[in-house]
C-alpha cells in the first residue's frame, strides 16, 4: 500500500502499462508500493471515470497517456472542469506530437513529454519522491515518526531512480540526479532530523 494517500496514478493506454519488460514493471511496483496507488484503463471512458472517482475521493491525480489518447482525452478532460495535477506523455516520436503539447503548456498544464517508458518513471520517480519529501516536511514538527516515513520511502524511491538511470557503460558521461541525498542524508539532513526529534520524544 502506497504511503502516500494524497495522489493517485491513472495509466491510460493498456499498450503501455500492460507489458512483460522486467525493469518497467519493478519501477511501477516500487512507485505504488511506495508513494501512490496506480490504475490502469485502457479507454478515455474508463479514465475519465476514474477520475471523477478519484476527485470525488480527493486524490491529486497524475495522468499518464499514450500522446495519441492524450491529445483525445485533454479536451475531454478540460470539458468537465476536471483538475489534473500533472501529465506525463509518452510517445515514439516527440516531435510529431510537441505542437499541440505546447499549446496545452502555454495555457499552464503540467505536461512532460518522454520518448522511453523508462525515462518517464524514471522522472516520476523523482518527482513523487520530492512529493513525499515536501509532505514530510508540513509533519515533521507535528509528528517526526511519521515525517521519518516519508522521507525514507523519498529516499528508497529516489534511489530507485539513480539506479535504473545509471549507464551500464562506463563511458557514457551522463549522471543521475541525486539532489535527494543534499536534502535527506548527512547529519544536518531530514532523516537524521526526524530521527532525533523521534527520539527526544522517546526519551
Amino acid at each position: 500500500m502506497a504511503l502516500s494517500s494524497a495522489f493517485s496514478i491513472l495509466w491510460l493506454d493498456a499498450h503501455i502499462g500492460l507489458h512483460d519488460q522486467y525493469p518497467i514493471d519493478q519501477m511501477i511496483c516500487c512507485i505504488r508500493e511506495l508513494a501512490a496507488p496506480v490504475s490502469f484503463a485502457s479507454s478515455i471512458e474508463d479514465s475519465l471515470e476514474l477520475i471523477d472517482t478519484h476527485l470525488y475521493n480527493n486524490k491529486k491525480i497524475i495522468l499518464i497517456t499514450s500522446a495519441t489518447l492524450g491529445k483525445k482525452i485533454i479536451p475531454e478532460i478540460q470539458q468537465r472542469n476536471f483538475l489534473i495535477h500533472s501529465y506525463y506523455i509518452f510517445c515514439g516520436c516527440i516531435q510529431n506530437h510537441i505542437d499541440w503539447v505546447l499549446e496545452y503548456i502555454e495555457e499552464g498544464l503540467e505536461i512532460q513529454m518522454f520518448d522511453f517508458e523508462i525515462d518517464l518513471l524514471i522522472r516520476l520517480s523523482r518527482d513523487l519522491s520530492n512529493e513525499l519529501i515536501k509532505q514530510g516536511r508540513q509533519i515533521l514538527d507535528n509528528n517526526p515518526k511519521s515525517a521519518l516515513n516519508y522521507f525514507e520511502c523519498a529516499r528508497t524511491l529516489a534511489e530507485k531512480a539513480v539506479e535504473r538511470d545509471t549507464p551500464k557503460d562506463k563511458n557514457d558521461l551522463h549522471r543521475p540526479s541525486t539532489k535527494h541525498r543534499d536534502i535527506l542524508d548527512g547529519e544536518n539532513g531530514l532523516i537524521a532530523k526526524a530521527t532525533r526529534a523521534c527520539n527526544n520524544i522517546t526519551s
